[in-house]
């Protein structure tokens, strides 16, 4: 509307420049291109505030931030009630496992899609759980100076080694973010057939950890033998993926470069598959 307005004096502007630096007539066009840019960026320039203000209450969202804030451990239960410290703890622990599922989910999402706003979720939230690991075991050490039963130390063993299992899934999906960014940086690309594969065990990882965080959250038996058996079927597709990847070289459907990254990300979704079932194993252990 601005320009329309100024549309003769702009006009002139650009005739004027054009008879002084002698432009052809394309140059004429990016001469009034770039006029227009930066003459609306002047114009506008202290109404940012005013226009950032009325985005942000339109479309108010949210900034994305991850809380990795501890909101469980309380350190006065320790002396007083170790046995309810545990509990915090336990509690804790499976927000760390929240942030482990959610992590691999949005790297999932990344792949699928190549939008690059899951990429700082990521991260933000492999660096949560690293922050959550050292605050969690921080505390479980406290406990453990305290006079514990039988059964409770058994719980401190347990949650110590749930927590390094959450933390190890973190490495993991960061290692698959690292591998997907390379292969966008490089233009690397996967074959369709590579693609529904890693979606498929991409899939069973995912459902392997979230059995396993309801396996911790109820203690339940059968779900942790979900767990296993998804775990042996996340082994077995390793070794099957591993077969149709050479296949894949043997007929030139994939590069080099593609087999690489592929089975990289393979090897850390059976991982992933592995610590998951850790998880379900302590929850057996504790129940048998």
């Amino acid at each position: 509307i601005i320009f329309m307005l100024l549309f003769t004096p702009f006009m002139q502007y650009v005739q004027w420049i054009s008879g002084v630096f002698h432009l052809e007539p394309r140059m004429q066009i990016a001469i009034a291109h770039g006029s227009f840019n930066v003459f609306n960026m002047m114009i506008q320039l202290p109404f940012i505030a005013g226009l950032a203000a009325l985005v942000t209450k339109l479309l108010p969202g949210h900034d994305g931030n991850i809380n990795v804030t501890t909101k469980h451990l309380d350190p006065s239960f320790i002396d007083s009630s170790p046995a309810i410290a545990l509990g915090q703890a336990k509690e804790e622990v499976l927000r760390m496992g929240e942030h482990a599922l959610r992590g691999l989910e949005e790297t999932f999402l990344y792949m699928k899609s190549g939008e690059v706003e899951h990429i700082p979720t990521v991260l933000q939230l492999e660096v949560g759980l690293n922050h959550l690991d050292n605050e969690i075991t921080d505390y479980l050490v406290m406990v453990s100076k305290q006079p514990l039963s039988r059964a409770d130390s058994v719980r401190h063993h347990t949650l110590l080694t749930n927590v390094r299992d959450f933390e190890r899934i973190g490495d993991h999906f960061e290692n698959i973010l690292e591998l997907l960014q390379y292969k966008d940086h490089h233009e690397v690309s996967l074959s369709k057939s590579a693609r529904q594969d890693l979606i498929g065990m991409f899939s069973l990882a995912i459902e392997a950890v979230r059995k396993s965080i309801e396996a911790l959250d109820t203690a339940s038996l059968s779900l942790a033998q979900e767990v296993t058996e998804l775990e042996s079927l996340i082994d077995d597709m390793e070794d099957k993926l591993r077969q149709k990847h050479i296949a894949r070289l043997n007929t030139n459907e994939c590069s080099g470069a593609a087999g690489i990254v592929y089975m990289d990300i393979v090897s850390n979704l059976e991982r992933i598959g592995d610590h998951a079932v850790n998880i379900a194993d302590s929850i057996l252990g504790i129940r048998h």
